[in-house]
């Protein structure tokens, strides 16, 4: 099975994270199958809404942290890929429809300011502890977060490393809608098939105008990418990663 299973129906492709034995954490393989999905719908006629999910109760974890030490090891300074999922949902001229059960970490949170319509379940979760791991904000979060919920919520979930709740999600304007887990998928589907089935050359047109900032993100994501790429060589970082894989083994 797949590790993210790419489905098309009534123009709607739909990207799945598929590895809840793992928190949905993304690892290279699954960057890469992410990357593929948006580059491919992207250019598919036939696909006009995208819509990417996880698994029941959970987002994603964000990222694989043995994998992010396994890149590193082999001589890496930059993990690229999150970076090449990172151009491929900005280059996106097709609406982006997201559906968060559960908790979306690091990467889960940061990717969302990228949608266009972002539906969840009561109990998911929004959680960027860059700070914590020794890293800095990545998809130029640094810009998105503060520009969102202001410059002080932003310090509290970016430098205090606190998780966004549900409910200040959809109070703050992150969340279109708070649902039920069993009204998720449904109101998902409904929601897809609206945009799916609207006048596409005015619906791409429209959200190209609300897009306006894509290429100063892009900058943005460079330059967050340089820090964070400094930050992986400090003693603060390595001691860090060094702890959340003994707490994971044990």
């Amino acid at each position: 099975m797949s590790l993210v299973t790419s489905t098309t129906s009534n123009s709607v492709c739909t990207l799945a994270l598929n590895r809840a034995d793992k928190l949905n954490a993304l690892n290279r393989d699954m960057y890469g199958l992410l990357t593929d999905g948006f580059n491919d719908a992207n250019n598919d006629d036939n696909c006009h809404v995208i819509v990417i999910k996880g698994t029941p109760g959970i987002f994603t974890a964000g990222n694989d942290m043995a994998d992010f030490a396994a890149a590193i090891a082999q001589g890496g300074e930059r993990f690229d890929a999150p970076f090449q999922l990172m151009k491929a949902m900005l280059s996106c001229d097709k609406p982006i429809v997201a559906s968060v059960d559960g908790p979306a970490i690091g990467i889960g949170t940061t990717l969302l300011f990228h949608c266009d319509l972002i539906y969840a379940s009561q109990s998911a979760r929004f959680h960027a502890p860059f700070a914590d791991l020794g890293v800095c904000p990545e998809f130029a979060s640094s810009e998105t977060i503060p520009a969102l919920l202001g410059d002080h919520r932003a310090a509290q979930m970016l430098l205090l490393g606190e998780p966004l709740t549900a409910i200040d999600a959809e109070r703050f304007g992150l969340v279109n809608q708070l649902l039920d887990s069993e009204a998720l998928d449904a109101t998902v589907t409904a929601v897809a098939g609206k945009l799916a089935a609207k006048p596409q050359d005015a619906l791409r047109t429209s959200r190209k105008l609300l897009h306006v900032r894509r290429q100063a993100y892009l900058e943005i994501i460079e330059r967050e990418s340089e820090q964070f790429g400094r930050l992986m060589k400090t003693d603060d970082f390595k001691k860090s990663l060094e702890m959340f894989l003994s707490k994971s083994k044990s």
